[in-house]
């Protein structure tokens, strides 16, 4: 069963706690000031792989928690997030001798997790910080404390994901301590784990997740690098080869994109390189690099060339040196974000390199697209649907999609001819032009399209990541629809599904129909649902495990005592 815990955010009016919930479950900052949020807020999340659902509850000030002396609150909560604004020394003093004490006294079994808010407010150079709270104190106090200390700023978005998710891990390994007899209340009946937190918040009355897939757009091509895949560039240094695709050189690079359109270098600094020939008939180039370069220097920029980033740099004295040869080599290539990211390692700040690493990928992704992608000149591949003739390359075609791998590497025919062409039946131009943008971009605009054909190609291709994308995609246009037309639309949407590697979007679908249970049993096509489905769909019955339920075991005259913080 997946953890469901509760989180109680404790401040004053001026500590910031409303926002940083906001930022947290709405990924908004409110510029306005906003009231304390009345309701509790539920968030589902994966950390270290592991799934939690938590509930986030804001508190009035704190100097009103004088219900605190009450025995029954701390036992109903997993984790106190104990807040203060780093400008407000007194509130933070206030926090130091007399509410942090009084927790850890009261509720010794209950995590706290002291949270220093607004830390922008110490780089403002018009605002004095000679007042401000340091992190050296605030983590000093939360030592002294047994606590664990953390700094967020919601208006710049930063360690707000990390602080929440620092207190879900912080209350989940507490939980044991929590069970013990002594640290129950007296007026609560003695209760098991699972009880303690599903009574909070049921799994039933929140959503399934859809959980995307990272990107492996720089995996695929470092695998390509590394295979040689329909390699049409030979790289000449210093008597070693070294195999490459044009399609990814001019992607990812203006200087070798001049290079393959005029054959010429136009750079006002030494040129890497020395010369540069092509073979009209087989399209395939050599490129003769300056003998200045070093092949492990070399190496580095192919690999920040195909996926942005490098791996074999580091601060040690031999990875140094390595790092500004490279420096040298990227202002010779025009390479800027390789020049920034041996520059972060010089200077230890390599936290830096993935989100750079990811924005190159963005870039050489789109300009993939532009430039290849229905290109006559450079396919080798020609797919024909309903048709219309769209144009593309092998070599991306298989360092995207495993399926196209086998087909181009096998035995088929579509592996031994220079232009392959390939019929694509029962699909329109427009959904498979879109599935090709997606392979060469990573990315795909669903606005317009035909989402559930798209859909069925991904499941053809075994395109995980993009099948994902379509089911969120479906799931989000369906909030629109109105709640009278919702249970017959998303029962549409079940049956068109089901056929498909569609687990997601099938579990949501039934979620949103275990609210109209007698309607669905009702419908006219119930009996196309399949087997499975039909029993999913009559075993949840009517919000089963809804909020308005309690479990039997559960006596309400045992809590008439207890203040619910």
């Amino acid at each position: 069963m997946e953890n469901c815990l509760k989180v109680v955010v404790l401040g004053g009016d001026t500590a910031g706690k409303t926002s940083l919930i906001l930022v947290k479950t709405k990924h908004k900052f409110p510029y306005r000031r906003v009231h304390r949020l009345a309701d509790p807020t539920i968030v589902r999340t994966r950390i270290d792989g592991k799934t939690y659902t938590f509930s986030v509850w804001d508190t009035k000030k704190i100097e009103l928690c004088e219900q605190l002396h009450s025995p029954g609150p701390g036992h109903t909560t997993d984790v106190f997030m104990l807040c203060f604004a780093v400008d407000d020394r007194s509130a933070f003093q206030a926090l130091t001798h007399k509410w942090l004490p009084q927790l850890k006294t009261r509720f010794p079994f209950v995590p706290v997790v002291l949270v220093a808010c607004k830390v922008d407010l110490r780089s403002y150079p018009s605002v004095s910080t000679t007042n401000h709270v340091t992190y050296e104190e605030g983590n000093t106090v939360a030592e002294q404390h047994g606590s664990i200390y953390c700094e967020t700023s919601a208006l710049h978005a930063e360690g707000v994901t990390e602080c929440f998710n620092l207190s879900v891990r912080y209350a989940d390994l507490n939980l044991d301590k929590r069970d013990s007899p002594g640290a129950l209340c007296s007026c609560i009946p003695s209760r098991s784990r699972s009880y303690l937190h599903v009574h909070m918040v049921r799994p039933p009355d929140i959503p399934p997740e859809f959980e995307i897939l990272s990107s492996t757009f720089a995996n695929d091509w470092l695998e390509t690098l590394k295979d040689n895949k329909h390699c049409d560039v030979t790289c000449l240094l210093q008597g070693q080869e070294f195999d490459a695709n044009q399609v990814i050189l001019c992607s990812a690079s203006g200087f070798f994109c001049r290079l393959f359109q005029t054959g010429k270098v136009f750079t006002s600094i030494p040129s890497p390189v020395a010369s540069f020939t092509r073979d009209v008939v087989s399209r395939h180039s050599t490129i003769q690099i300056d003998g200045s370069i070093s092949p492990e220097v070399f190496k580095l920029v192919l690999e920040f060339l195909y996926t942005g980033s490098v791996s074999e740099l580091s601060t040690n004295d031999e990875k140094r040196d390595k790092a500004m040869d490279l420096i040298n080599v990227a202002r010779m290539f025009e390479l800027i974000e390789l020049k920034t990211i041996c520059e972060n390692v010089l200077n230890e700040r390599e936290y830096l390199n993935p989100s750079l690493g990811s924005a190159v990928c963005d870039r050489t992704g789109e300009r993939l697209k532009d430039l290849f992608l229905n290109c006559v000149d450079t396919s080798d591949v020609v797919f024909i649907v309903k048709g219309k003739r769209l144009y593309a390359n092998k070599v991306v075609l298989s360092t995207r999609c495993d399926v196209m791998t086998r087909m181009f590497s096998g035995n088929f025919k579509e592996s031994k001819s220079e232009l392959t062409e390939i019929e694509i039946p029962n699909f329109t131009t427009e959904s498979f032009l879109l599935f090709l943008e997606y392979l060469y971009s990573d990315h795909v605009n669903f606005e317009n399209a035909d989402v559930f054909e798209v859909l069925k190609i991904a499941d053809m291709y075994c395109q995980t990541r993009l099948l994902t994308m379509c089911e969120y995609c479906v799931s989000r246009k369906a909030q629109s629809w109105t709640l009278r037309k919702r249970a017959d639309l998303v029962f549409q949407v079940l049956l068109c599904v089901q056929p498909f590697n569609t687990v997601n979007l099938i579990n949501w679908c039934l979620f949103e129909l275990s609210k109209h249970t007698d309607k669905v049993r009702a419908h006219k096509d119930y009996g196309k649902l399949s087997e499975e489905n039909r029993r999913a769909v009559e075993a949840r019955g009517p919000l089963q495990g809804g909020r308005d339920k309690r479990p039997p075991h559960e006596n309400h005259s045992h809590r008439k005592n207890c203040v619910i913080l």
